[in-house]
């Protein structure tokens, strides 16, 4: 989990807050709710033809992504 950041942020193209889920300095996914559920966007890598990570790392970063923008 080291080489991911969460931060929450405020985007001037949404009503709520959002999560971004950055891997060693790049957004991989952003989480957002701008209804009853939450939506989540993933983004292409800018220099590699797809992301690769394990499978755990990845997912505990949705769900700490998840519960920081659920407990705001």
């Amino acid at each position: 989990m080291e080489k991911f950041r969460i931060t929450i942020a405020s985007l001037p193209d949404r009503e709520h807050l959002v999560a971004e889920i950055i891997y060693e300095g790049v957004q991989w996914a952003e989480i957002s709710q701008e209804t009853d559920e939450l939506v989540i966007q993933f983004y292409s890598h800018p220099r590699q033809k797809y992301w690769e990570f394990s499978f755990d790392e990845a997912l505990e970063a949705l769900e700490i992504a998840k519960k920081k923008l659920l407990d705001l």
